[in-house]
């Protein structure tokens, strides 16, 4: 019985030896899995860091986060200047959404196109197939369709032919302005010669008439800005002995950005407003003076947070902290918002100093109290200054760059000397200006939106159109674009659209995804930390069953050599 016990025992660890062999194996093969799933892992991640997608860069700064989105391209803003920015198919189709192609096939559209522009009749059963899509307002249509249809527009027009427009020159432009603005103070704007900032030191105004000595107004007029031989200046002025602290910069900043700069907005668009071009060229304009004039955001952030501080206690000693000499961070803020010019030892009777302004894009600052300003009685005092015709010249030179093609202009400007800028000068150019003629039809508002869905049924009718439900979702819409498999037509100067692909738009630019490398690097970390976790579980059993393997191995072979030693003491019992 020992010896067939034994033998017994043998057979079962053979057994239970060959299945943790075979376990450990099949082990070995999920691990070879793991490490091809590692290896996935690990290249899709790779490729994912070199997402890229292509964004929106209206205003040319090369930073722009604006997804690119069939809305933005098809739905009339100041982002596509109120004309349709096509996406188009290799055979130059247009291609429409589910909603647009509802809108086509309602107003009798074959997706072939039609051989020229059809009757005000189908284009208003388009319009008002677009109501029903929730594309536009049963208000807004209305209105569009009290609009004459336009059925050259994108075919050699970009304006519909019910508004006129006409050219005119620089010299007829100020002459408009001047029948039309109003001044200063009659928009609520103080200019005295002298204003109290409540302890902070005074605000001047005054203006100097062929380089001559200060004088005193009390309102400004569009047109005394576009003078040749008047030079307006806007000071703040430090209290006795002191610096200018940040809160009399900011005001003087504040003053220009929330009263002056509207005012010279407002005027110009009263006369030069109306179409899609222009409205976005003094936009442009605008935003070019209110660059020159506001600092960077960590500067504004600090003054807000310290400005405070000169509103509290003793004004007279808090003011003395934000010197610039004191405090570089002072000399920063005004280097940020333009021209930093400290004079060094007495000046005496100095009174052309604050017209120095005149030479400087942005602030001119003087931190030299021993000198006399404008006044014998201003002695001792600092000062900050800007010329307020050079500001005016910063939006005029704005405008004309836009209109004449930011790239293809030869004006340029920029914080500092006005020796660093090439400023737009009425006397050597010709450049004239384009202003809406009167329309009996319908008012602005009304006027664009008849333009742009004018042009977009046009481009749809001429060309034909293809529907693709999925070009709404703006990753697919980048690939479609990057691949090859769709265009962008945009209409040119010349009143014709033409198709490109996206990279020579100047407004699209393909930027890296930082977004979607950074959930690929999540999921890839996610998917490391299951597969290693994986590993370490198998890891953990292969190690279990090789030790139960060699205590098998070691049991295998006691019991065998048991066996042989039973099998020898039978035979020697038998022989004896």
């Amino acid at each position: 019985m020992g010896l067939a016990a034994s033998q017994a025992r043998l057979l079962t660890i053979t057994a239970r030896k060959a299945d943790c062999e075979f376990q450990s194996m099949s082990l070995s093969h999920q691990k070879l899995a793991l490490a091809r799933d590692m290896e996935k892992v690990s290249n899709d991640y790779q490729t994912a860091l070199n997402t890229t997608k292509l964004v929106y860069d209206y205003y040319g700064s090369g930073d722009s986060d604006m997804d690119l989105t069939y809305d933005l391209l098809m739905s009339p803003s100041i982002y596509n200047d109120y004309y349709p920015k096509l996406v188009t198919d290799a055979k130059n189709r247009v291609i429409l959404n589910s909603a647009y192609a509802s809108a086509a096939r309602a107003a009798g559209i074959p997706a072939e196109g039609l051989l020229g522009t059809p009757s005000s009749d189908v284009r208003n059963k388009f319009i008002e197939a677009l109501v029903g899509e929730n594309i536009i307002t049963s208000t807004q249509a209305a209105s569009i369709e009290g609009v004459t249809y336009g059925n050259t527009l994108g075919l050699g027009d970009t304006v519909s032919v019910t508004q006129g427009t006409t050219e005119i020159t620089y010299d007829e432009l100020v002459d408009m302005l001047k029948a039309s603005s109003v001044d200063t103070s009659t928009k609520g704007i103080t200019l005295g010669s002298t204003t109290d900032t409540g302890g902070f030191g005074d605000e001047y105004f005054g203006y100097s008439t062929n380089g001559g000595s200060w004088q005193n107004d009390t309102n400004l007029t569009i047109e005394k800005l576009l003078s040749d031989d008047t030079e307006y200046y806007l000071s703040m002025l430090s209290r006795q002995g002191e610096e200018i602290p940040f809160v009399q910069a900011d005001m003087l900043q504040q003053k220009i950005v929330n009263k002056i700069l509207p005012w010279i907005q407002e005027a110009f668009t009263s006369i030069l407003g109306g179409t899609a071009a222009s409205n976005t060229a003094l936009q442009y304009a605008y935003n070019a003076v209110y660059d020159l004039i506001v600092p960077n955001n960590n500067i504004q952030d600090w003054i807000e947070d310290n400005q405070g501080k000169v509103s509290e206690g003793d004004k007279g000693e808090r003011q003395k902290t934000f010197g610039a000499e004191e405090n570089p961070t002072l000399k920063g803020y005004l280097d940020d918002i333009g021209q930093c010019e400290g004079t060094k030892g007495k000046r005496g009777h100095d009174t052309n100093q604050a017209m120095k302004a005149g030479d400087y894009l942005g602030f001119y600052y003087t931190s030299d109290k021993n000198q006399w300003f404008m006044h014998k009685d201003r002695k001792d005092k600092s000062q900050i200054s800007i010329s307020l015709n050079n500001v005016m010249d910063v939006f005029l030179t704005a405008y004309v760059q836009y209109m004449e093609g930011i790239e293809e202009s030869e004006y340029y400007w920029q914080k500092g000397s006005l020796s660093d800028s090439n400023l737009y000068d009425p006397k050597d150019s010709d450049f004239t200006f384009t202003i809406v003629a009167d329309s009996s039809t319908s008012d602005e508002d009304s006027l664009i939106q008849a333009n742009y869905y004018d042009t977009l049924f046009n481009m749809i009718c001429l060309n034909g159109w293809t529907e693709n439900a999925q070009i709404d979702d703006s990753e697919y819409l980048s690939e479609m674009l990057k691949s090859g498999m769709a265009f962008i037509s945009s209409i040119s100067d010349d009143g014709y659209y033409y198709q490109g692909n996206y990279s020579t738009d100047k407004y699209i630019l393909e930027v890296t995804d930082d977004e979607a490398i950074s959930k690929a690097e999540a999921k890839y970390n996610t998917e490391k930390t299951k597969i290693e976790n994986k590993e370490d579980t198998i890891d953990l059993k292969m190690k279990n069953l090789d030790t139960e393997i060699s205590s098998l191995t070691t049991e295998y072979d006691t019991t065998k050599s048991i066996i042989s030693k039973s099998i020898e003491k039978s035979f020697k019992r038998y022989d004896a």
